[in-house]
């Protein structure tokens, strides 16, 4: 089905990116042992067999993600080492440099490591989400041309 839209993305170049970015996710949540605990851990893995396996449409996935989500950020928190208070410039004018402080976290390497699967995941949640909009898309106008 090579259906092109008008957002220029083509159903199926949604589709690959999912599927490539879910076998990424799992293979980068396998190696830093997303979980941060044996039963958690176990979940995840079971969560992301699927995606392994370049199925990561399945709609029983939709809650399971969602709960990956919390134990990922879950274990994101537990790597946290110190914070720090930064400043971060909000504007610049004549007066000149205008800004505020705000704590940021620091992470232990696992934690780094963490982020950059949370990325991913991400990146993955979203191509996923964006293939189903547009399955979901043509569906509709299917039914609509069909009547």
């Amino acid at each position: 089905m090579k259906t092109t839209f008008a957002h220029g993305a083509m159903i199926d170049d949604l589709a690959t990116a999912a599927v490539c970015l879910g076998r990424q996710f799992h293979k980068d949540a396998h190696a830093i042992h997303l979980g941060g605990n044996s039963r958690d851990f176990g979940f995840v893995e079971r969560t992301l067999c699927r995606l392994a396996e370049r199925d990561p449409f399945d709609p029983r996935d939709d809650a399971s993600l969602e709960a990956l989500k919390g134990i990922l950020e879950a274990d994101l928190r537990s790597e946290v080492i110190k914070v720090e208070r930064r400043f971060f410039e909000t504007h610049y004018d004549a007066s000149g440099q205008h800004g505020e402080v705000r704590d940021c976290p620091v992470y232990s390497e696992r934690g780094e490591a963490l982020l950059a699967v949370q990325t991913t995941f991400e990146q993955f949640l979203s191509a996923r989400a964006q293939t189903l909009d547009r399955v979901a898309a043509e569906r509709a106008l299917q039914r609509l041309f069909a009547s």
